[in-house]
This record gives structure tokens, C-alpha cells and sequence, in this order.
């Protein structure tokens, strides 16, 4: 989200030159404190239960902290935003569904067990995850459109598998498209749109006088 001035009388062009410059910054400083606001205040729909069960929480767009630490302000002589360049942001705010595009489906994590998983490995895409729980000894397997995951037992003199230690959980949901609803974070409304106006105009004023900015 932004603002821009989009017009300078020519009378006064040159009085205002850069002098809305540290007005621009306090805007884009003051966007992004909205942006967060927003996001920790919470924005509907709410997340599906089973993204709540794997992310043991119910805030949405909030996870591992991504998405807001990468809401930054940016500002000119006469404009000023505050976004991100998250890849995923987009459909976050607007919504859309998600397909697989180098595999054939996406694996969607089961649960809590997958995070914690994620975690302990320090792997957070599905390819990497099953790679890392590969070389510590699981095994997977499918049923149906849930991807298994089980610590395999000590092998026995016979060479079968033992159940000592043994473990089984559901790692991921397989499907070829998930919808995400529109979150939409990055807006003016009336608060802001008003408090900025009354900074810009404030900003148009002094320079116009010769005086400083606060």
C-alpha cells in the first residue's frame, strides 16, 4: 500500500522541491505500523482446522514470523509505501489456489507431529524434510491421500524388524490444489487514509513556509 503526490502546482514546485521527503518517511514508517496492527489484530476468515492443528494456534497470517518481518517501509520526495517481497504474500492478500507445478501433488503438513518434525530437522519444504527423517532411519509409506511416516525397529538377528521403538504418524495431506482465501493486510482505511492527509498537508505547508519537518 502507498501514497503519491501526484500533482504539484507549477507556482509552487519549486518551493516544495524535496521538502516532503522526511513527511514521505514518516508515512511509510506509519503504513507499515498499520500493516502489523492489522495482522496482530487479526484478519477473517479464520484458518482452516487443520491449519490450526498444525500450526497449534489459531492466528492467521501468523506462523514463524515471515510475513510480517518482511513488511518494510519505502519512501521518495513525494511518495511512500510499505510491502513485501514475499513470494507467497501475493495470494495471501488476494487469494487464489495453489497447484503443483514440479510435482504431480502438493503435500500438505498432517498436523503438530509435521511442525515439530520441521523443526527438529531444521527442513521446511516436504523434499527436504523426507530426505532428513530418510537418513535417521524412517520409512514412509501411502494411504489413500495421506503420506505415513514410521521409525523403522531394531532389526532382529532373523532380519526382520523388531516393534521396539517404533513409531507411525501421518507427515503430510497429498492433493493438487489447496484455495487460500484473500487476507488482504496491506490497505488504507479511513484511520489511515485520514491520518495521512493531515501529515501531507502539514508537510505541503511547511515547505511552503520554509519550515522544518518534525
Amino acid at each position: 500500500m502507498g501514497v503519491k503526490v501526484v500533482h504539484r502546482p507549477p507556482d509552487y514546485a519549486k518551493l516544495i522541491g524535496a521538502g516532503l521527503a522526511p513527511v514521505m518517511k514518516k508515512a511509510a514508517m506509519y503504513m507499515q505500523s498499520s500493516a502489523l496492527k492489522k495482522i496482530n489484530g487479526g484478519i477473517a476468515p479464520a484458518n482452516a482446522p487443520l491449519t490450526q492443528e498444525v500450526k497449534q494456534g489459531s492466528q492467521t497470517l501468523r506462523d514463524r514470523g515471515e510475513l510480517t518481518q518482511s513488511i518494510a517501509p519505502h519512501s521518495g520526495d513525494m511518495w511512500a509505501d510499505a510491502s513485501t517481497n514475499l513470494k507467497y504474500a501475493r495470494i495471501q492478500q488476494e487469494g487464489g489456489t495453489i497447484t503443483a507445478k514440479n510435482a504431480k501433488s502438493l503435500f500438505i503438513p498432517a498436523g503438530a507431529k509435521t511442525r515439530e518434525k520441521m523443526r527438529s530437522y531444521g527442513a521446511w519444504t516436504p523434499r527436504s524434510l523426507i530426505s532428513a527423517m530418510k537418513a535417521d532411519g524412517y520409512g514412509f509409506f501411502r494411504a489413500g491421500r495421506a503420506f505415513f511416516a514410521y521409525k523403522k525397529g531394531r532389526t532382529l538377528k532373523n532380519g526382520k524388524e523388531g516393534k521396539q521403538g517404533k513409531e507411525e504418524f501421518a507427515l503430510f495431506i497429498i492433493s493438487r490444489s489447496v484455495k487460500i482465501p484473500a487476507r488482504p493486510f496491506l490497505y488504507i482505511d479511513e484511520k489511515d487514509e485520514a491520518y495521512i492527509l493531515k501529515l501531507v498537508q502539514e508537510g505541503v505547508a511547511n515547505a511552503l513556509k520554509g519550515g522544518k519537518h518534525g
